[in-house]
């Protein structure tokens, strides 16, 4: 039996559908690609032809400050990703107002709200005062569940 042109189409088509299951189970078009063994561009060449339709994209809410665009991230923070780099929305408005942050230092939101970005509701710490203040789970010595673990090196060490 002689393989024809049509039977290789037939096979893409299903190699395409399996593919197309794995994008709708929230694959992306290079991960797809990656397990067909094609690019990414192929996937959506062949997705596109085949009249598969494609997920929007979900817009995030953004503001925009001094003409840079940050956008809200998974951890609440609003974020900027541009050509002047990575940069978070507190950190950048307190560079702007008040000079730069010195080595060390965390910006804190006074309120405890990430998406307050006001001058007003934002002060500069040192980094261990951030922690002892405002993350007390965080702290080593505090914390009930490790702090046997520093006592122990702490005594090993005397």
């Amino acid at each position: 039996m002689r393989y024809t042109k049509y039977m290789k189409t037939r096979l893409e088509d299903k190699k395409y559908k399996e593919g197309y299951d794995l994008y709708n189970q929230g694959y992306s078009l290079a991960d797809v690609g990656n397990v067909l063994g094609v690019t990414r561009q192929s996937v959506y060449s062949a997705f596109k032809i085949r009249g598969y339709s494609f997920r929007v994209k979900k817009l995030l809410p953004f503001i925009l400050y001094n003409n840079r665009r940050f956008t809200l991230n998974n951890n609440g923070y609003y974020r900027s990703t541009d050509r002047k780099g990575t940069q978070l929305l507190h950190r950048y408005v307190w560079e702007t107002e008040r000079g730069d942050i010195p080595s060390g230092h965390d910006v804190h939101h006074l309120d405890k709200d990430k998406t307050n970005n006001s001058i007003d509701n934002l002060e500069c710490l040192l980094k261990a005062e951030h922690t002892s203040k405002y993350s007390p789970h965080h702290n080593q010595y505090k914390n009930n569940k490790t702090k046997h673990l520093y006592e122990k090196t702490y005594k090993n060490n005397r």
